[in-house]
């Protein structure tokens, strides 16, 4: 299995994360789950191969995946039943802030959700997607995507949330400087419609996110130091916590991980 991320062109930096591919071949093991993490932003997912399966926890509903999907902000891992062929698939990474400004929708409506991409019913979507399917590599993909989001290359974000994202202190949780802003009713009306999820899972989400590159980095570290170093009340709370958005106790995690798992977090079994 190989994962590589590629740097968007610097001016759609403020749309795009990242993009990424995500490749396996016939020696690798099928049948197998790997688990994806909430990290707080948002995919478009394009499988060039064979699509996986998404599990969501408690959604049967919502377990098909199409060719071309869209994945929304998640509340709890998701399993990914990767399928009995070779998979390729591209994907591009949206700050969780512009989503709601480039999809024209409600993001909590895709909250715990993969969608097909054209139920966002966005112009040239079909297009779109016939144009990624046919490139032959992925600078071409990349091209072609950029291209397509080039309308938005004047998207001004001085007054989306990522205002906001960037005064949270994820240690601490406090979002106090932007409730004396904005209000606490209009701030959590905010976070709803235009990130799909409530302030306080977005800081959860993203200091989860910390504790696991911080495990990745230093995996030597205890429990009682990443319980005191992130703020929870005591360990009890920091392992509920955790199990909630992976599945597994921290320990349990760390020895499934993937170093480069940003988007395959762990093997959850084969």
């Amino acid at each position: 299995m190989k994962f590589y991320k590629y740097k968007a062109s610097k001016s759609l930096e403020h749309l795009i994360a990242y993009f990424w591919t995500l490749k396996s071949s016939h020696k690798d093991a099928f049948n197998v789950s790997y688990r994806f993490v909430p990290d707080a932003y948002v995919d478009w997912v394009f499988h060039l191969g064979v699509p996986w399966q998404c599990h969501f926890p408690d959604i049967s509903s919502q377990s098909q995946t199409g060719q071309f999907h869209v994945f929304g902000q998640i509340k709890k891992y998701v399993d990914l039943l990767l399928p009995n062929g070779e998979l390729d698939v591209f994907g591009v990474k949206f700050h969780p802030w512009v989503a709601n400004k480039i999809w024209k929708i409600d993001m909590h409506y895709l909250t715990n959700s993969c969608l097909n991409l054209n139920d966002l019913d966005l112009p040239k979507i079909e297009e779109l997607q016939e144009r990624v399917f046919l490139a032959q590599n992925v600078k071409d993909r990349i091209r072609i995507v950029e291209n397509y989001l080039e309308p938005y290359i004047s998207y001004n974000d001085k007054q989306s949330l990522k205002t906001v994202v960037r005064t949270i202190d994820i240690h601490t949780q406090s979002l106090e400087s932007s409730i004396q802003y904005f209000g606490q009713r209009r701030l959590q009306q905010r976070f709803k419609n235009e990130m799909g999820i409530s302030p306080k899972l977005f800081m959860r989400t993203m200091r989860i996110n910390n504790v696991i590159e911080q495990m990745k980095v230093n995996p030597k570290l205890s429990l009682t130091q990443l319980t005191y170093e992130y703020n929870y009340f005591d360990q009890n709370h920091f392992i509920k916590d955790f199990r909630l958005f992976t599945g597994y106790n921290p320990t349990a995690f760390l020895k499934s991980i993937k170093p480069d798992g940003d988007i395959l977090n762990l093997r959850a079994s084969g």
